[in-house]
């Protein structure tokens, strides 16, 4: 008997264990152990380039201390995460916020409170092409200001988290109070891609016009790849977002999202603004367009089996 319970005693230590921890959890202690750069992370070869690539730039000295990036990159045909790097921080939209902005707008529209008339039309294409900070602001005046536009988000989409419009855009183009996160325009592009917007054909339609962009322009990827989407850019943030979509070798279209930001808050204050605007912005739209490349290097070749030339 004594050497039944001797031998049965690790046997219900494990069992004993086993019920304070389940399957698939782990104590607070382990998990707290893990370094906080991998928590919460993907699991997947192209984030790790993501991670090199932007370790580099700050070992450069090209993103200093005080730069903050968030990326975002989703496959969407195999609806599949492929990139989560501080997706859920929340950030300084600058024209980015334009998006939800005209989200707002169509809903009203659906409900048959507002109407899209010639004029809004005009005023959307110069808010989203040509990031028209007059226009923006028309429209969330027409809609009852920030606070009433935050508010339909909320009441719709509770699934932007992170998303805040609390400004007009000033004179100036200075925003730095309407925030949202790399999450929540991964999202909105996921969305608007499976219809799921009022008149997302219209919404696509707009994103579709040519801009500014800082994920196609200048990069390797093919002339022929289809992009829908819209930059945010101050003194403070750059970033872009949207879906891109490429012919795989089979001849289907293939669309996938991109979104990254970087921010650095100090710079909102004149004081600490030692580089001009423009050589400032042209170091991170540079990271934001190899990042870009990268991206559909991997897609293109490791999802679809598609060949590029070396690079």
């Amino acid at each position: 008997m004594l050497r039944y319970i001797r031998t049965l005693s690790p046997l219900l230590i494990c069992c004993a264990i086993a019920l304070l921890f389940p399957v698939g959890s782990a104590p607070a202690a382990t998990y707290s152990s893990i370094p906080s750069k991998f928590r919460g992370t993907i699991d997947s070869p192209l984030e790790e380039r993501f991670e090199l690539y932007i370790k580099n730039r700050r070992s450069r000295r090209v993103l200093s201390t005080t730069d903050r990036t968030s990326f975002f990159v989703y496959d969407i045909s195999k609806n599949k995460k492929l990139v989560s790097i501080n997706e859920d921080r929340r950030m300084m939209a600058a024209s980015l916020i334009k998006n939800f902005v005209m989200l707002a707008y169509f809903h009203e529209v659906r409900h048959g409170r507002q109407v899209h008339t010639a004029v809004n039309r005009s005023h959307l294409t110069a808010m989203i092409q040509r990031s028209s900070n007059p226009s923006t602001n028309y429209f969330i005046r027409l809609l009852g200001g920030p606070a009433q536009v935050t508010r339909i988000l909320e009441a719709n989409y509770p699934y932007f988290k992170q998303t805040r419009i609390v400004e007009y855009i000033p004179q100036g183009g200075r925003t730095y109070k309407n925030m949202t996160s790399a999450r929540d325009l991964g999202t909105f592009f996921l969305q608007l891609w499976q219809n799921k917007f009022p008149h997302s054909e219209k919404m696509k339609w707009y994103f579709k016009l040519k801009n500014g962009d800082y994920i196609f322009k200048n990069t390797y990827i093919p002339s022929s790849v289809t992009v829908y989407n819209k930059t945010g850019t101050v003194y403070g943030l750059v970033g872009d977002g949207g879906v891109l979509v490429f012919q795989d070798p089979q001849g289907k279209l293939r669309p996938y999202i991109f979104v990254g930001l970087m921010e650095d808050r100090t710079k909102t204050n004149r004081r600490n603004r030692w580089q001009s605007f423009s050589t400032w912005r042209n170091q991170r739209t540079y990271i934001l367009r190899r990042l870009s490349e990268r991206a559909y290097k991997y897609i293109y070749e490791n999802h679809y089996g598609g060949r590029l030339a070396r690079r």
